[in-house]
C-alpha cells in the first residue's frame, strides 16, 4: 500500500494490514518430531490467510444450476491474501507500503553470545545462533542463507525461529493454507512465507492438480512473499497464473477474482504501469461494491489503493476524495487508532502537505507512526514508509536534523529487509542525501546520492516516476555541491524520464510539486539559489499545474 514527498510505489503504504483473518476449523495435526512436542498451539481454531475483509464478513455463496445456494470457500470470496502493496501508502518523496519486514541479517554485534546485544534463540528447538547444532539452512543450490528468520511481529523469546524448524512445524500440522503464527495470529512474511507457500503449492498440485483452486490460493501467498522480498515480476507472473485459474473456475467479474485483481494492480504499479494499475483497481472496486455494497469494509482497501494510482497520475482531488472515504469506512468499522487506519492516514498526510497544510499532515504522520510502532514494534519494516514521509514533513518545516535522524532509521530498516542496493531504498537514500547536503556534509551527501541513482537504474525502474523524482532531487543536490554541469545533465534525464513515465500533463504537475517541496527544504538553509538553478533547467510551470500542486506526487 505514494504520498507527496513519497514515490508512488516506494512510499505509499499498502493496506494489507487491514485485511483481517476469518476463523475456520483446524485439521488435526499429524505426528510431529519430538523436538517440537509441547510447543505447538493448542487445538482449537486457526486463522485463514490475511484477507481483504473484516473478521465478521458474511460468508459468500454461489448457486447451482437449480438455483440452490451452496457455500463458497471463504478464501475465494474476493478475500485472497494481499501483497504488501495492496493498501498503498504514498511515501513522501521518500518512498511509496507495501510493501515489504520480518527477515533480517544480523550484524556481528547481534551474533555474539558474549555481547550484551540480543541473542537469537529458536522458538521451537531453543538452540541459540552459536550452537554447533545450528547449521545453515539451504534454500537453493550453493545458496547459504542465515538459518534464522523473524517471520512475524512476535517479540521476546518467540521473535526468532530456524527456517528449518518452521518448515517441520508447518509440515507436521498439514494445514497447507495456514501461514499464521500460532501466537500472534499474524501471517508469516518474507523468506518464511516464500518457503512455506512453495511447499503448499507443491502439495496442492500433487493432491488436486495444477489447475485447481487450491493451487490458485497457494500461488497468491507465494506471490505475496516474492513481492515482500522485492521480486515484483515473479509476483506478477504468479498472480496472473492464479487469476486465470480463478476466472476459469468462477467466471470473469466474480467476487472471487477481486483480491487477485487488486494484487495484480499493485504489481503493475510497482513496475511503472500506473494506468493499468488504475484500470484494474476500478474494475476491482466495481466488483466489490456490486457484491458487498458501497461503504462496506471490503471496499476500503481498494479505495485507498485506487487513490494511490490517482496520486501517481496527478489527480489530487480525486485522490483526497477516495482516501477520505476509505478512512471513514475504516474508523467506523475498526475504531480510531486501529492499525488498519494507518495507510489512509499516511496518504492523507501527503495530500494535506501538497495542499499547503504541512502541520496537519505532520500530525497525521506522527499519529500513524505511534500506532504502527505500538502494533508492530519499533524498527519493523511496516514503519519504514511512515518514517520516510515524516522525515520529509520535518524537512519542509525546517527541522533538518530530525529529518536526517528519521531517514537514517528508515534506511536501516530497509537495508535489513532488502539489502543495500535494492530499488526500494532509492527514495530514502536521495532524501537522506538532500538532508546531508543541507546540513553541510558534502561527502555523505554525494555517497548517498550516488547510491540512490544506482539503486533505481535497473530495467524495472528505468522508466518510472520513482526514478524521475530521484534524478530531480539528485540534480538539486549536485547543484548544492557546486557540480553544475553534472547537475544539469541529471535534471535533463529526470525530465525525460518523467515525461515518458507520466505524459506531459502529469509530468508538469509533478515538477510543480517537486519545486515547491524542495524550495521549502533548501530555503530553510538559505540556499534558494539551488531551486532557481533547477528551474532554469526545467520547463516553466503551467498555472494549472501549480494550483494543482495537490497532485499525487512523490515524497
Amino acid at each position: 500500500e505514494t504520498p507527496r514527498w513519497v514515490l508512488p510505489e516506494d512510499e505509499r503504504p499498502d493496506d494489507h494490514r487491514s485485511l483481517l483473518p476469518i476463523a475456520r476449523p483446524r485439521r488435526s495435526a499429524q505426528p510431529m518430531p519430538h523436538s517440537l512436542c509441547g510447543m505447538l498451539p493448542a487445538a482449537g481454531t486457526v486463522c485463514a490467510p490475511k484477507v481483504e475483509t473484516c473478521r465478521q464478513a458474511p460468508a459468500a455463496t454461489t448457486h447451482t444450476a437449480e438455483g440452490a445456494a451452496r457455500p463458497m470457500p471463504h478464501f475465494f470470496c474476493g478475500m485472497l491474501p494481499t501483497t504488501q502493496s495492496i493498501d498503498h501508502v504514498v511515501p513522501l518523496l521518500g518512498e511509496g507500503k507495501q510493501q515489504p519486514s520480518a527477515d533480517w541479517t544480523p550484524t556481528d554485534s547481534t551474533r555474539s553470545c558474549d555481547s550484551f546485544c540480543e541473542l537469537r534463540v529458536c522458538r521451537f528447538c531453543l538452540e541459540c545462533e552459536e550452537s554447533e547444532e545450528c547449521g545453515n539452512f539451504q534454500l537453493g543450490e550453493d545458496e547459504s542463507i542465515d538459518e534464522f528468520v523473524q517471520p512475524c511481529p512476535c517479540r521476546g523469546s518467540c521473535k526468532y525461529v530456524h527456517l528449518n524448524c518452521l518448515v517441520q512445524h508447518f509440515e507436521a500440522q498439514g494445514d497447507w493454507h495456514n501461514f499464521r503464527c500460532p501466537t500472534c495470529k499474524q501471517q508469516y512474511e518474507g523468506r518464511a512465507l516464500r518457503e512455506l507457500a512453495g511447499i503448499s503449492r507443491k502439495r496442492m498440485e500433487e493432491a488436486h492438480g495444477s489447475a485447481s483452486m487450491q493451487v490458485a490460493q497457494s500461488l497468491c501467498y507465494l506471490a505475496q512473499a516474492h513481492a515482500q522480498l522485492g521480486d515484483i515480476r515473479k509476483s506478477k507472473a504468479l498472480l496472473e497464473e492464479g487469476l486465470a485459474t480463478t476466472e476459469a473456475h468462477y467466471g470473469k467479474g466474480h467476487v472471487a477474482t477481486a483480491a487477485t485483481l487488486a494484487e495484480l494492480a499493485s504489481a503493475h504499479g510497482k513496475i511503472g504501469d500506473v494506468q493499468k494499475q488504475k484500470e484494474l483497481l476500478e474494475y476491482c472496486l466495481k466488483i466489490k461494491e456490486e457484491h458487498f455494497g458501497m461503504g462496506h469494509i471490503n471496499t476500503a482497501v481498494t479505495l485507498n489503493n485506487l487513490a494511490t494510482a490517482h496520486s501517481e497520475l496527478g489527480n489530487v482531488e480525486q485522490e483526497r476524495t477516495l482516501l477520505e472515504r476509505s478512512l471513514k469506512i475504516k474508523e467506523e468499522h475498526y475504531g480510531k487508532g486501529h492499525v488498519s487506519t494507518t495507510p489512509a492516514l499516511v496518504n492523507l498526510a501527503g495530500v494535506y502537505s501538497e495542499l499547503g497544510d504541512v502541520d496537519r499532515g505532520r500530525l497525521l504522520l506522527e499519529t500513524s507512526l505511534d500506532i504502527e510502532e505500538r502494533h508492530f514494534g519499533v524498527g519493523h519494516v511496516e514503519t519504514a514508509i511512515t518514517l520516510n514521509n515524516l522525515a520529509l514533513a520535518c524537512g519542509e518545516g525546517g527541522d533538518l536534523l530530525r529529518m536526517q535522524d528519521l531517514l537514517l532509521k528508515s534506511l536501516k530498516i530497509k537495508e535489513r529487509r532488502f539489502g543495500t542496493e535494492h530499488q526500494e531504498l532509492c527514495l530514502t537514500l536521495v532524501n537522506l542525501s538532500m538532508a546531508c547536503a543541507a546540513l553541510g556534509s558534502p561527502d555523505s551527501a554525494r555517497t548517498y546520492c550516488m547510491r540512490a541513482m544506482r539503486s533505481c537504474s535497473g530495467p524495472e525502474a528505468a522508466c518510472s516516476r520513482r526514478r524521475g523524482v530521484v534524478l530531480l532531487r539528485a540534480a538539486s543536490i549536485f547543484f548544492a555541491l557546486r557540480e553544475d554541469l553534472y547537475a544539469e545533465s541529471v535534471a535533463t534525464q529526470s525530465l525525460e524520464t518523467l515525461r515518458k513515465a507520466l505524459g506531459r500533463s502529469a509530468c508538469e504537475r509533478v515538477l510543480a510539486l517537486e519545486k515547491m517541496r524542495m524550495a521549502k527544504i533548501w530555503n530553510s538553509v538559505q540556499r534558494a539559489d539551488i531551486v532557481d538553478r533547477l528551474k532554469e533547467q526545467l520547463p516553466p510551470s503551467d498555472d494549472s499545474a501549480s494550483s494543482d500542486a495537490d497532485t499525487g506526487s512523490v515524497h
